[in-house]
């Protein structure tokens, strides 16, 4: 198959305000506990589109122009989007100075890079979001960018960078579906309005910043997608072989982390000639794990993460079940240890500071030579593949190419069974991940 080469020509670039001015009441937001965790970074996420029907008129007849006057009613609720992040401070100054808003066309249809399967350059994708994944903690940064690029098929894609300092996926998924819900006029305000009740529940602590200093803007790496449909995640459950007594069925997210860390921890045997110890975190969505009570559109992060750990020449000679068990347990604790926290009102905050203050340690000059450390973050069960603007649901969703080395981003395939991995290593770890034997097994 031709390889299309993509082309995206930006051709309005404005900032879009609330549609109704922020209260001075509402003007100053203070970050939470779990924010001062985030890292401060663009998260992008790209939503695809396929070409509106031909009969449909009204308010959609100029797509562009209608999502600009339903995001700018969307600001108007999530009021801290539109602002500036004061680090000194440590707060939102919800001055309404808007979100950046992005219009280009590209130069190819949309089933050209859908059809792309294996030569799909995740490096492409990235002309399809508004701004870099790179770090966003200056008071000129918006704090959510967003691109609509229009294929010449007339599908489209929105691509939109969220600032991790306020929010996590379900942030982002709740504000999608907002917007969405004002665009196709099925918008109910107790549904889809948010609560900014998080730092009340959690205030900070003054913590210092724990962005990871790997993961800026200049490091060299290479990314890779690889699709495990859902056959492929029911012959790695079988893999795993755990009996009938398990309490819950292994989930996918955890059996595809899996199969990874092993495919990384024998590159290592492969690249180096003493071993080295291992290091693995996975982000851990506590919102529907730790407090029930808490609202169900409370805004901002929370999440934790949860290490896992190899001693040197550890992993060498254990299976791809015990690499699930450690991963599992390594969750396990960290719900358990947050459940207890939270619920029973005792400040012990450590169990959830911690694993970045190991993270943070790992990283330095003296550690890293000796250990390799991997991040793992999962998207999938969030509901970006339900947002309809009107046009009907995505075809697709994709992270592009992020510049931070030694990390992986789980994704829902269309169908929602089963998983795309974005993995992002340096290029001679995506040639050796190619060519291992369980990834060439499950991956299509």
């Amino acid at each position: 198959m031709h390889k299309p080469m993509m082309k995206v020509t930006t051709y309005t670039s404005k900032l879009v305000k609330p549609s109704r001015p922020t209260s001075t009441t509402d003007r100053y937001y203070k970050i939470s506990f779990f924010d001062e965790l985030a890292p401060s970074v663009n998260v992008p996420l790209i939503l695809y589109y396929s070409t509106p029907p031909s009969d449909l008129n009204g308010p959609f007849e100029n797509i562009c122009d209608h999502l600009e006057d339903t995001l700018s009613k969307t600001l108007s609720e999530f009021y801290p989007f539109a602002g500036r992040y004061i680090r000194e401070l440590s707060m939102i100054d919800c001055n309404d100075q808007g979100v950046l808003y992005v219009l280009g066309n590209a130069n190819v249809r949309l089933l050209e890079i859908l059809g792309l399967g294996h030569e799909l350059d995740p490096g492409a994708l990235n002309s399809l979001v508004p701004c870099e994944a790179r770090e966003v903690n200056e008071v000129n940064d918006p704090m959510l960018s967003i691109k609509v690029t229009t294929f010449e098929c007339g599908g489209f894609a929105i691509g939109m960078c969220f600032s991790h300092r306020i929010s996590d996926m379900g942030t982002m998924c709740l504000f999608i579906n907002n917007w969405a819900a004002r665009s196709n006029g099925k918008h109910k305000h107790e549904i889809y309005s948010p609560v900014f009740n998080l730092p009340t529940c959690f205030p900070q602590r003054g913590l210092p910043d724990f962005t990871n200093p790997r993961s800026s803007v200049g490091i060299q790496n290479e990314a890779r997608r690889f699709v495990f449909k859902a056959k492929a995640i029911s012959a790695m459950r079988e893999n795993v072989g755990l009996d009938e007594n398990t309490p819950r069925r292994p989930s996918k997210v955890q059996l595809v982390i899996a199969l990874f860390w092993k495919a990384f921890v024998h590159m290592e045997q492969a690249n180096y000639v003493e071993s080295k110890a291992s290091f693995l975190i996975q982000a851990v969505a506590l919102r529907d794990k730790v407090l029930p009570e808490l609202h169900t559109n409370s805004c901002g992060n929370f999440f934790a993460i949860a290490p896992s750990r190899l001693r040197p020449g550890e992993g060498e000679n254990i299976t791809y079940q015990d690499f699930f068990m450690i991963l599992r347990d390594s969750v396990s604790k960290t719900v358990q240890d947050c459940t207890k926290m939270l619920t029973q009102g005792k400040e012990e905050y450590e169990v959830v500071i911690d694993p970045y203050l190991e993270w943070n340690r790992n990283m330095s000059p003296d550690n890293v030579v000796n250990m390799r450390i991997y991040i793992f973050s999962s998207w999938c069960k969030f509901s970006y593949y339900q947002a309809d603007f009107g046009c009907g649901k995505p075809v697709w969703a994709s992270p592009g190419k992020l510049p931070t080395q030694n990390l992986v981003i789980l994704m829902d395939d269309h169908e929602g069974d089963g998983v795309e991995a974005w993995v992002h290593l340096d290029e001679k770890g995506i040639k050796q991940l190619e060519q291992d034997s369980d990834i060439q097994g499950y991956a299509i």
